[in-house]
């Protein structure tokens, strides 16, 4: 599995872990992104062993956008 498969299933799970947090991404609640992206690099932090990069961070937060405004179970 290359990195960019790395960063795109962990921004699904994380998005399948807080439905909430997606939704509230997708419809421009207050906070919800924050709090998304934040889970999201805590995956990837632990998936990695280390602090991800501000490369690896970015491209996570980009997999993560398209995937909380993707309608549910599309990623299936």
């Amino acid at each position: 599995m290359d990195d960019d498969d790395v960063t795109a299933e962990i921004a699904r799970q994380t998005v399948r872990a807080w439905p909430d947090l997606a939704l509230g991404t997708k419809t421009a609640r207050p906070k919800a992104w924050g709090a998304l992206a934040a889970q999201g690099v805590i995956a990837l932090r632990e998936h990695l062993g280390r602090a991800p990069s501000d490369a690896e961070r970015r491209a996570l937060w980009s997999a993560l956008w398209s995937a909380a405004r993707k309608e549910p179970g599309s990623d299936r």
